[in-house]
C-alpha cells in the first residue's frame, strides 16, 4: 500500500453553514410578577370589580455554574500548542440560546443590540495576580458568599431573592481581574453582540436547508435546526511570541463596564469555564502543518500500513523479515506447563489481506487450542486466534447480562429441541401404530389397573370410533352412508396433527444476544493491546490504515459464544444467531489509526472515504475516540482516497499569515464567496490596539464599521455578518492510496 498527497491542505470554502445574530429566548431569564385582574363593563353591578390576584413565577436559567457537557468544543484545544498569534480563540455552546438567556450588566445599562450576559476573555502569563502562570488557576466560592461580596473586590450586584435558595451553598468558581486591565480587554457593551452569533449546518447537522448558503440572518423568534451552537469569540489575539496564555468564560450579570471613573478595586467575575494552550509561532501545530505530516516523506509520521518496522541495521533474516511486514510481532509465549517460548501474535488489524481461517465442520472453534497454529519458518506457534477466542470468552464472563441471556437461550433451546423429539416420539406410538383387526381377544385377568392411554387405546380399538365422529359430524352432514357396513374387520389410522410451518421470531434472548455480539464485532470492548501489540506501530501524529482479519473476529466471537455452548445440543441455537447477525449490517473489513493532536484538538474531524477510484463511498461502521489522541475508524471496504478536513463547527476566526482579513460576499446567494480583496488588521494600528499591558485587542465596532465599507456599503454589520468576514475557512488533506501487500 503506498500513499500519495493529492491535494495538499488548502481551504474549503464551500462549507455548508449558516451564521445567524443570536438566538432570543422566549422570556429571559429572571424573577416576574404576574398580576391578573378583572372587571365587568358595568360599574354600578355588585362584584363588578374583583380584587388583582399576583404571583411571583421565577425563570430560571444558567448562571454560577456551567454543565460542562454544554461546551461543544473549544479553540485551540485544551492544552495544545501551535502557531495562533493570528487566530482569535473563542468557545463553541450547544444551548444555542444560552448567551441572551441573561442580560450583561446592571440595569442601568442600556442593551439595544442585545449583546450577551457572556464574554470570552484571554489572559497572558503574569496578568491575573491569582494566576501568574496561566494555569487556568480559580478561587472556589459558594454562591452565598459571592452574594455577600468582599470589601477588598468589586463583584456582581445582583437581587438575592431572584436567586434559587437551593443554589446558594453550591459551589462557583471565580477570578479577580484587576480593573485597569479588564478596560483594555473588555470591549465596549455596543460592540460585545459582534462577538457572539449562532452557527447551524456541517455534516454533523441534521441537513436543514437554512445551513445551504451559509447566509446570516436573525435567529429571533426562528426555528434552528438541532445542530445549532452558540459560538462566542474574544477581541485579543496571542502575541507573536511564545507564551501561556488562559480563556475564562466569565459572566458580566451585575457588573459596570469598567469606566475611569470606578475604583481601583479588581472585579470579581464568575468564571464558567475555562481552559489554557500556549502559542508558539514555531511550533507548526495548527491543522495545517499537523495534516501535511501524514503525506509521504515525512518518515515515520507518513500514512502507511500498519505494522512494526524492525530496528535500523537489525540484519533479520529473510523469512522473519517477512512476518514483520505481514503484521506478525514477536513476543513471549507461556504454555499450559509454564514455559516460557517465543511465538508470533497479530491482531485483527494487518497490512495484508488475510487468508481465510479453515471452520471446523459445525462452523464454530470449540476452544483456543484449535486455534494455535504453527509457524512452520521458525518452528514456532502463531497466537493470534487463540488469543482473539480467549479474549472473547472473557469479555463474555465480565457482563453478567448477556453470560445469562446467553445460557438462558442455549438452556431455552435445548428444553424446546427436547419437547419437539417427544412430542413426535408420542405422535408416532399414538398415530402410527400398527393396525388392529377388530377387538382384541380378552386377556386374562390384568395385575394392574389399566393407564388412560390404554383405556383410550382400547376405545380406539372397538366402535368408540364411529360413535366420535358420529358426535362430531357437521350439522350439514348427511349421516351415514345407509348401505349395509361389511362386516370385516377395519383398520383405524388417524393422520397425525401438523404443526404450523411458519417462521417464529426469534425471541428477545436472542435479538439481545445478536445484538451485543454485533457491538464486539466492531471490537467494542477489546483492549488497545490486543489490536495493536507494539506502541511502536502507531508512533505519535501518525495515520496507519490497516485491513481486518475475518478470521480473527470470528475467533473473538466463537470464544463469547463458547458459554455453555454444547457443539451438538446448541446446533439449531448457532444457527438463529449466525442468522441474527448476518442482519446486523455490515462487517468490517478495513480500517485506519489516527494518532495525533488532531484528535483532542479538533473533535468533530471531519473524514470522507472513498474506494474505487474515488467515486464510491466507503460506510463508516465504527469511529471512537481511544485514549486521549488516538482514534479509530472501521470501514466495509478499503478505501483509495481518505480527505481529512476541519470541521465545520471548528471554523477559527482572525487574520491570515500576512494580517489581513479577506473580504466575502454578502448578497444573497453568494454569501461567503471570497471577493479577492482583503483589509490589512494585523498592521493597522488603529483595528489592532496594543494596550498599556502589551495585548493586542481588537477594535471591534471600528473593524466593523471598516468592513461595512466594502461589503454592506451604507448600514452596519450584523453579528452574523461580521462573522462570515472573520471566517478562516476551514483547511483539508486529501491522500490517495495505490496497491495492497497480500
Amino acid at each position: 500500500m503506498t500513499t500519495q498527497p493529492t491535494e495538499q491542505s488548502a481551504p474549503a470554502d464551500d462549507t455548508p453553514v449558516a451564521f445567524y445574530d443570536h438566538l432570543l429566548p422566549g422570556i429571559a431569564a429572571g424573577r416576574y410578577r404576574i398580576t391578573v385582574g378583572q372587571q365587568l363593563p358595568a360599574e354600578q353591578l355588585p362584584g363588578a370589580r374583583l380584587d388583582p390576584v399576583e404571583q411571583i413565577v421565577d425563570v430560571r436559567a444558567a448562571q454560577f455554574r456551567l454543565d460542562p457537557s454544554w461546551v461543544h468544543a473549544v479553540y485551540p484545544a485544551a492544552h495544545s500548542q501551535g502557531p495562533f498569534h493570528g487566530l482569535l480563540p473563542h468557545i463553541t455552546l450547544d444551548p444555542a440560546a444560552l448567551p441572551w438567556e441573561r442580560e450583561p450588566f446592571t440595569g442601568s445599562v442600556p442593551n439595544p443590540a442585545r449583546a450577551p450576559w457572556l464574554a470570552l476573555l484571554l489572559f497572558g502569563e503574569g496578568e491575573l495576580p491569582g494566576d501568574p502562570n496561566a494555569l487556568g488557576t480559580t478561587v472556589p466560592l459558594t454562591v452565598r458568599a459571592l452574594l455577600d461580596g468582599d470589601a477588598a473586590v468589586s463583584g456582581p450586584a445582583l437581587d438575592r431573592d431572584a436567586v434559587d435558595p437551593a443554589l446558594l451553598d453550591t459551589p462557583c468558581r471565580v477570578v479577580d481581574v484587576p480593573r485597569d486591565l479588564l478596560a483594555q480587554l473588555l470591549p465596549e457593551p455596543s460592540d460585545l453582540a459582534l462577538l457572539a452569533h449562532v452557527r447551524t449546518g456541517g455534516p454533523e447537522g441534521a441537513g436543514g436547508s437554512e445551513g445551504a448558503d451559509a447566509a446570516p440572518a436573525d435567529g429571533q423568534g426562528g426555528r434552528l435546526s438541532r445542530d445549532a451552537h452558540a459560538v462566542i469569540t474574544t477581541a485579543r489575539f496571542p502575541d507573536a511570541a511564545q507564551g501561556r496564555y488562559v480563556a475564562h468564560l466569565v459572566s458580566l450579570e451585575g457588573h459596570t463596564p469598567p469606566g475611569p471613573e470606578a475604583d481601583g478595586r479588581p472585579v470579581r467575575l464568575v468564571s464558567l469555564h475555562s481552559w489554557t494552550f500556549t502559542s508558539c509561532p514555531e511550533s507548526g501545530g495548527g491543522f495545517g502543518p499537523l495534516a501535511r505530516r501524514f503525506a509521504p516523506g515525512h518518515g515515520e509520521h507518513s500514512a502507511a500500513p500498519l505494522r512494526p518496522s524492525p530496528a535500523a541495521g537489525a540484519g533479520l533474516p529473510d523469512e522473519l523479515g517477512t512476518l514483520l511486514e505481514q503484521g506478525m510481532v514477536p513476543m513471549t509465549h507461556i504454555t499450559e506447563s509454564g514455559e516460557r517460548a517465543l511465538a508470533w501474535y497479530s491482531g485483527p488489524f494487518l497490512p495484508r489481506i488475510a487468508p481465510e481461517l479453515p471452520r471446523p465442520a459445525d462452523g464454530h472453534f470449540p476452544d483456543a487450542d484449535g486455534l494455535l497454529l504453527h509457524e512452520p519458518h521458525t518452528g514456532t506457534f502463531a497466537t493470534g486466534y487463540a488469543c482473539a477466542w480467549n479474549t472473547g470468552r472473557a469479555l463474555a464472563l465480565a457482563d453478567p447480562g448477556f453470560a445469562t441471556t446467553l445460557v438462558r437461550l442455549r438452556h431455552r433451546g435445548r428444553l424446546r429441541r427436547a419437547t419437539e423429539r417427544q412430542y413426535v416420539t408420542y405422535s408416532q406410538q399414538l398415530f402410527h401404530s400398527a393396525p388392529s383387526a377388530g377387538p382384541a381377544p380378552r386377556a386374562a385377568a390384568r395385575t394392574t389397573v389399566p393407564t388412560p392411554r390404554e383405556r383410550f387405546e382400547e376405545l380406539l380399538r372397538g366402535d368408540a370410533l364411529g360413535a366420535l365422529a358420529a358426535s362430531f359430524a357437521h350439522p350439514d352432514d348427511p349421516g351415514p352412508d345407509p348401505r349395509p357396513v361389511p362386516t370385516a374387520p377395519a383398520t383405524y389410522r388417524l393422520n397425525t396433527p401438523q404443526r404450523s410451518s411458519a417462521p417464529q421470531p426469534p425471541s428477545s434472548d436472542a435479538r439481545e444476544t445478536a445484538a451485543w455480539l454485533a457491538r464486539l464485532r466492531t471490537l467494542s470492548g477489546v483492549p488497545f493491546d490486543c489490536l495493536v501489540p507494539d506502541r511502536r506501530m502507531l508512533p505519535p501524529e501518525s495515520l496507519r490504515l490497516f485491513h481486518v482479519d475475518r478470521g480473527w473476529l470470528d475467533a473473538l466471537l466463537d470464544g463469547a459464544r463458547s458459554l455453555d455452548r454444547h457443539p451438538g445440543a446448541d446446533t439449531a441455537t448457532d444457527s438463529e444467531l449466525d442468522q441474527l447477525l448476518n442482519a446486523q449490517g455490515s462487517v468490517p473489513t478495513a480500517g485506519l489509526l489516527l494518532r495525533s493532536a488532531l484528535v483532542p484538538g479538533w473533535p468533530t474531524l471531519r473524514f470522507e472515504a472513498r474506494a474505487a477510484s474515488g467515486t464510491v463511498p466507503v460506510e463508516v461502521i465504527r469511529r471512537e475516540v481511544l485514549g486521549g489522541d488516538v482514534l479509530l475508524m472501521l470501514f466495509d471496504r478499503m478505501p483509495d482516497r481518505l480527505t481529512i478536513g476541519e470541521p465545520h463547527q471548528g471554523l477559527h476566526f482572525g487574520v491570515d499569515d500576512r494580517g489581513d482579513v479577506a473580504l466575502r460576499s454578502l448578497a444573497p446567494g453568494e454569501v461567503g464567496r471570497p471577493l479577492g480583496r482583503s483589509v490589512p488588521v494585523g498592521t493597522d494600528p488603529a483595528l489592532t490596539v496594543t494596550t498599556p499591558a502589551g495585548a493586542r485587542v481588537l477594535d471591534v465596532g471600528r473593524l466593523a464599521a471598516r468592513l461595512a465599507e466594502d461589503v454592506k456599503s451604507g448600514s452596519p454589520l450584523s453579528p452574523a455578518e461580521f462573522a462570515v468576514q472573520l471566517v478562516r475557512a476551514p483547511e483539508q488533506l486529501t491522500l490517495s492510496f495505490e496497491g495492497t501487500t497480500r
